[in-house]
């Protein structure tokens, strides 16, 4: 016969066991829950960044072909946006510790770490 001190300590140590494998349970799909959310706003933020690339791009071959009917002289058109761009990519260079690096960490560490509900 058992002791009924023993016993529950039995049934003590075997709810911890049950607790301890539940905790490691929803750890494990909180884990696949973030990193699946997280694919997934990769994969739809990609989309979305593509086809802002192509219109850029296609803007970006108007307003060439515009600035060379203007000039007259299709290599000046283009010119011209090269230049643009290239001042463009200069000033983000300048800017981007500050303004940039910083804020694209920030969101996406409040992406990974968002609370349940919150959207």
């Amino acid at each position: 016969m058992q002791e009924p001190g023993n016993k529950s300590l039995e049934e003590l140590l075997e709810k911890i066991k049950e607790y301890l494998h539940t905790r490691m349970e929803l750890g494990k799909l909180t884990m696949i829950e973030k990193g699946v959310l997280l694919f997934a706003n990769l994969v739809t933020d990609g989309l979305v960044v593509v086809f802002l690339i192509l219109a850029f791009l296609f803007a970006s071959l108007a307003l060439g072909f515009y600035f060379s009917e203007l000039l007259g002289n299709t290599f000046a058109g283009f010119f011209i946006m090269a230049l643009f761009y290239f001042i463009v990519a200069f000033i983000i260079y300048l800017i981007k510790d500050r303004y940039l690096e910083k804020p694209i960490i920030n969101g996406v560490i409040k992406k990974i770490f968002k609370k349940d509900g919150e959207e």
